[in-house]
């Protein structure tokens, strides 16, 4: 993204993303606060959208997403569970760990500066130290389709551990395995993948922490961190490891 540009985001802290233009359908993913968006189509009350970040397909609500201005000042994350968003001086609410914004701390609207205090954020491509990682999302319920410490799934937890890393990951498990490279032995950080019991395709990653565990977000517990041999419902698939080291976006 080139500087000083209006960017479609999202105007509250997490959006559904469906996928079909109804609030009938599946929750995919969900768009967190400053993901800048690409609109592709309008359906009746909803919008077809494709993430700058990670090209992900979706459906949101019409007057879900903003224009905003990006004043070419860099990026930064919030780098905290969760952090105040003011409009002018007055609190409008909060975002979640892995929102983004410019460098300046402010997002400028039409109605003027949306803005989150300058402790919260961090500049893009610094790295959380894997136990404040732990903090966060250790005891996070799962979520379909979820990517923030109110709810989340195995691969939204993946790709927001990695944008804290300030690295560029794809959405979905298969995804994930399909842009890195396999691996006979991991080093802490690596993706580890997962297939159910009596199938081949790819359903379930990890987060390899060290000694034969893994950080991972599973329906029945949640985030939590396990042995890699403590998954009764799927198979071992592989280690694979992220080979880009590219940190801007």
């Amino acid at each position: 993204m080139s500087s000083g540009e209006w960017l479609w985001i999202p105007n509250v802290a997490r959006v559904p993303l469906r996928a079909e233009p109804s609030h009938r359908s599946e929750q995919v993913s969900e768009l967190l606060w400053g993901e800048p968006q690409q609109i592709l189509e309008t359906q009746g009350g909803w919008c077809l959208v494709r993430g700058h970040l990670d090209g992900y397909l979706g459906w949101v609500e019409v007057g879900s997403l903003q224009r905003a201005y990006y004043d070419g000042s860099g990026w930064a994350l919030v780098y905290k569970r969760e952090a105040p968003l003011f409009h002018h001086r007055r609190w409008k609410g909060r975002v979640s760990v892995g929102a983004i914004f410019p460098q300046s701390g402010r997002w400028i609207v039409a109605t003027g500066d949306l803005w989150t205090v300058s402790e919260a954020l961090s500049p893009w491509g610094t790295v959380l130290p894997l136990p404040k990682l732990l903090k966060i999302f250790q005891g996070t319920p799962y979520q379909w389709g979820g990517k923030s410490p109110f709810g989340i799934d195995c691969s939204g937890l993946t790709q927001l551990i990695y944008r804290l890393w300030g690295r560029l990951l794809l959405r979905d498990a298969y995804q994930q395995a399909e842009c890195t490279l396999a691996v006979e032995t991991p080093c802490i950080g690596d993706l580890v993948f997962f297939t159910p019991r009596g199938a081949s395709r790819l359903s379930h990653v990890g987060l390899y922490i060290g000694k034969d565990r893994i950080l991972h977000a599973t329906p029945s517990q949640g985030v939590h961190i396990a042995p890699l041999t403590a998954l009764p419902m799927h198979n071992f698939h592989s280690f694979r490891t992220l080979l880009t080291q590219d940190f801007v976006i």
